[in-house]
């Protein structure tokens, strides 16, 4: 609202009446964040009278400010909490919408969201003893029985809190403030991308921080024994046929896993024979050292195959069949991680429990630390939430080496 008299649309609307209109605006899209000055808002509330002293004085070259010229609070009432809260709706939305630039993050793309006032709860499912059976005309049907079967979740809290100095404000450093509130939202959603990509490759259960937790026990979510039926390596000691590494070279590789899938894949009922299950595979997760590889094999159109008798063209069996996703987030882990791909539906395995969705908080200027380093105000941005994976047996890990 720059070039506006605001000292006259406050008078006008009132205070309250004021701060309605601005998020009204805002809301309509009529006008962003960055259409305000805070250092004209500062100055239409009253709050900061001495502002334009302080600031001239600074330009013309005065490295020594007098007392007076500092700032200072001349109506320490309604024009100040005025001032605060319309100042900290404009950065709240800043925070947001640094949080919403998901430009390159694949995260909600890996998870189902499942919003929870609970932390730590039971996901609840079942075990199926027996599948249906024939029923004669005039007979009953027998029973089935189902034994619980559950896993825990985790969350934890996360934020950070930016405070804005009365420097910032003095010198109409509107750009900046929103700069730094835009960084601190998006920081806070790369915690979150983080959080969830290690969680989908179990990076972090050598540590005790299990995805998986059947019945409240962490336990490693892709057992290097194969005993989870859900990995593909040379420790594999489950499933003898798939006891080696499959390096991502080609679409014959990506067959290979599906073979995996579809013959060593069961469910796990008790009461009879185990059956395969019906789990297509939606998505791909690799390291960025192996996201044109990946991306090439599923895009390409055509196989093209030479041998001695010429050249062979055929369609490409899995063209088009998996998203192709990849993070830096796999890369950072090192060691066998950088050859080491996923294949399944991530969605449909992992669940993040949001307690608390993205919020920011305003803190007014009546702390120790608008005394101790002249802070005008505060903005913590937080989430309370995390992931947990709900089974096994929908993405499969492959060891590249």
């Amino acid at each position: 609202m720059h070039g506006t008299n605001l000292s006259t649309l406050i008078e006008s609307h009132g205070p309250a009446g004021f701060y309605r209109k601005v998020v009204d605006l805002l809301n309509e899209k009529q006008l962003t964040p960055d259409d305000f000055s805070y250092y004209e808002l500062a100055d239409a509330c009253g709050v900061l009278p001495r502002l334009r002293c302080l600031r001239d004085s600074s330009l013309a070259g005065n490295a020594s400010l007098p007392v007076e010229a500092l700032l200072s609070e001349s109506n320490p009432g309604v024009g100040t909490n005025l001032f605060q809260v319309v100042t900290g709706e404009l950065i709240g939305r800043k925070v947001i919408e640094g949080y919403e630039d998901d430009a390159g993050f694949i995260g909600d793309r890996l998870v189902s969201v499942m919003p929870s006032r609970l932390r730590q709860a039971k996901i609840a499912g079942f075990r199926a003893l027996a599948g249906p059976t024939e029923v004669a005309e005039g007979h009953p049907y027998e029973e089935s029985t189902f034994e619980e079967k559950y896993v825990t979740t985790q969350e934890s809290k996360q934020g950070r809190i930016l405070s804005i100095n009365e420097e910032l404000i003095a010198f109409d450093q509107t750009g900046e403030i929103n700069r730094r509130a835009m960084a601190l939202g998006y920081y806070l959603r790369q915690e979150r991308e983080r959080t969830i990509v290690r969680a989908v490759t179990d990076a972090d259960a050598a540590a005790g921080r299990h995805v998986y937790r059947p019945s409240g026990q962490g336990e490693t979510l892709y057992a290097a024994d194969g005993s989870n039926r859900n990995y593909i390596g040379a420790t594999n000691a489950t499933s003898p046929d798939f006891a080696a590494a499959i390096a991502l070279e080609d679409w014959t590789d990506i067959e290979e896993v599906l073979h995996y899938r579809a013959t060593e894949i069961r469910d796990d009922r008790v009461d009879g024979d185990q059956r395969p299950i019906l789990a297509p595979v939606r998505q791909m997760l690799v390291p960025e050292a192996l996201r044109g590889t990946a991306r090439s094999i599923v895009h390409s159109t055509e196989i093209h195959v030479t041998t001695t008798d010429g050249e062979t063209r055929f369609a490409n069996p899995v063209h088009g069949m998996v998203e192709v996703l990849s993070s830096p987030f796999v890369d950072e882990q090192g060691g066998t991680a950088g050859s080491d791909w996923y294949l399944g539906d991530f969605p449909r395995q992992f669940v993040w429990t949001e307690i608390w969705p993205v919020q920011t908080l305003l803190q007014r200027a009546d702390s120790e630390a608008a005394f101790e380093r002249d802070v005008v105000l505060r903005v913590k941005a937080r989430y309370y939430g995390g992931i947990s994976a709900v089974d096994t047996v929908f993405v499969t890990k492959i060891s590249g080496e």
